[in-house]
């Protein structure tokens, strides 16, 4: 039987075939092979004995939140509690980048912010560099039919700080799917874990994954890769007159050039460099 794991607990696997779940362990040989069965996968069971005894070739692999095979990665950031981080977003959308997954950006929590102003900011940024935001209330339901259609036929992964409202979303999309919803903490700054596991949704023909909040993400990227993954350093990254060119101090750079014609966020290459402070270099260069 073939089927998608949608969950996993206790070293036993929750695997959807054909709308009916069946709970089963994997084969010891994937351990010996290095191995390990995500959620997301499509695995073949020995209706016998019920073990997973294959795993297929994904097409996507993420190892934080560990999940398989989504095609469409949304980045959930909330308004008001926690504040919404720009350097947080370019941060999720580097990842998105970086494991050549398409991301959009949902804002939630609209009923908290007054400033609109700011979600006016918000969304020319990353207008400029076509990444789409969609604004919704779980609250008051505002924006939730054009979210809703942003899951048909996806496999679709929520990643987000605890708190931003992750599973409040998913509940407001469907009442039926009732997962924990947890509290923004004022004294910690942050919001309480609630979602412990990653577990696949089925909806509208796709899943929605809902994971895991963490308070912050390590990209682990080499300055070099940074300048090429960073959102939409791409299709200027090889018009640069240097092709080690990491877009800071280098003459003929064709993203600062962007930048100084008012066709590149400002604010956006300032999360650019402070990430690549962050970052060491993979090749040693010359010092002049």
């Amino acid at each position: 039987m073939r089927g998608r794991i949608v969950s996993l607990s206790c070293g036993i696997y929750s695997i959807n075939v054909d709308g009916v779940i069946y709970n089963a362990p994997a084969r010891g040989l994937f351990r010996n092979r290095g191995i390990k069965p995500l959620v997301g996968d499509e695995v073949e069971i020995d209706s016998n004995n019920l073990i997973i005894n294959t795993v297929y070739n994904r097409t996507s692999e993420l190892k934080r939140p560990p999940i398989a095979n989504i095609d469409q990665m949304l980045i959930i950031e909330s308004l008001k509690e926690p504040e919404f981080s720009y350097l947080l977003a370019f941060k999720y959308l580097t990842y998105a980048n970086m494991n050549n997954i398409k991301a959009k950006i949902i804002l939630t929590k609209v009923d908290k912010q007054d400033d609109l102003k700011l979600i006016s900011e918000i969304k020319e940024t990353f207008k400029a560099i076509d990444i789409e935001v969609y604004v919704v209330s779980n609250k008051t339901k505002e924006g939730l039919k054009e979210v809703r259609e942003l899951f048909s036929n996806h496999i679709s992964c929520l990643i987000g700080q605890s708190g931003v409202g992750k599973s409040s979303l998913i509940n407001a999309i469907d009442k039926d799917f009732e997962r924990k919803v947890g509290e923004y903490s004022k004294a910690l700054g942050r919001g309480k874990h609630q979602t412990k596991e990653v577990i696949l949704l089925p909806y509208e023909g796709g899943y929605i994954a809902d994971t895991p909040g963490f308070s912050s993400l390590e990209l682990n990227l080499y300055k070099e890769e940074l300048a090429e993954f960073y959102p939409g350093f791409s299709e200027f990254f090889t018009k640069c007159y240097y092709s080690n060119c990491l877009h800071i101090t280098e003459n003929k750079c064709a993203v600062k050039e962007r930048i100084e014609q008012g066709l590149y966020p400002k604010i956006a290459y300032d999360c650019y460099l402070k990430l690549s402070e962050e970052s060491i270099y993979k090749l040693r260069r010359f010092e002049r």
